[in-house]
């Protein structure tokens, strides 16, 4: 997988803050949407990086992934599996070092990480290449109007850098959570793909309530037209 440098991407420093991001994100979106630039296959390629690196840099948990992993961020789960699996091997094994002993910087992660799932030569890890990982589960939010729930539709949204076209069920429900299964990351050594949970947020653009399936309304009216 290539390495991208999100920060440089979103033009903010590593140590930019939420709202900083947020804010670099807004204004490149806009330079590059697809529809501001027709047939435009460069501000394409960056419109779907700059999505990518907002989806991981606005996550709390997959930022730090990316700033410990770089590139191998979306296996840092599986990385800390492997490795407490390697760690209780070696422990068993009479005269051996564990992994515990040892202290991995970034530089080091990748190369361990190739030998453990079979990137590497001859060398490394047999065991470890047999144990098949399953992906890691994306999480992202879709908001849709409230006159817009009472019809099964479809909506295209982006995950990591990725269109999705999705159906939305009629009636869902303000922060009701879906299950798209085999579209999260991609597992390891043959092991099947995470899935993307898709959170709905329900925008009240009219002067309607809901209840349940039904929409309601308080209108004064005089007696004599009741």
């Amino acid at each position: 997988m290539e390495y991208k440098d999100y920060y440089k991407i979103l033009g903010i420093s590593k140590n930019a803050d939420a709202s900083a991001i947020k804010k670099a994100y807004r204004k490149l979106a806009r330079k590059y949407h697809p529809d501001l630039n027709p047939n435009n296959k460069e501000a394409e390629t960056k419109f779907k990086d700059i999505n990518e690196a907002y989806e991981v840099l606005s996550n709390v948990e997959n930022r730090k992934k990316y700033d410990k992993y770089g590139k191998d961020w979306q296996h840092a789960e599986e990385f800390e599996k492997a490795k407490r699996q390697s760690q209780q091997r070696s422990s068993r094994s009479s005269g051996s070092r564990p992994y515990g002993s040892v202290d991995f910087d970034e530089g080091e992660f990748s190369e361990f990480f190739s030998s453990m799932f079979g990137n590497s030569g001859s060398g490394g890890f047999s065991r470890g290449r047999e144990v098949k990982f399953r992906g890691q589960d994306f999480n992202a939010e879709l908001q849709i109007d409230l006159m817009s729930v009472y019809q099964e539709h479809k909506q295209t949204l982006t995950v990591n850098g990725k269109n999705i076209r999705i159906t939305v069920p009629a009636g869902v429900h303000d922060g009701q959570i879906i299950k798209i299964k085999g579209y999260g990351g991609p597992g390891m050594n043959g092991g099947p793909k995470g899935d993307l949970y898709i959170k709905f947020n329900i925008i009240n653009n009219t002067n309607f309530e809901r209840d349940g399936s039904n929409l309601y309304k308080d209108v004064d009216i005089d007696l004599y037209t009741a």
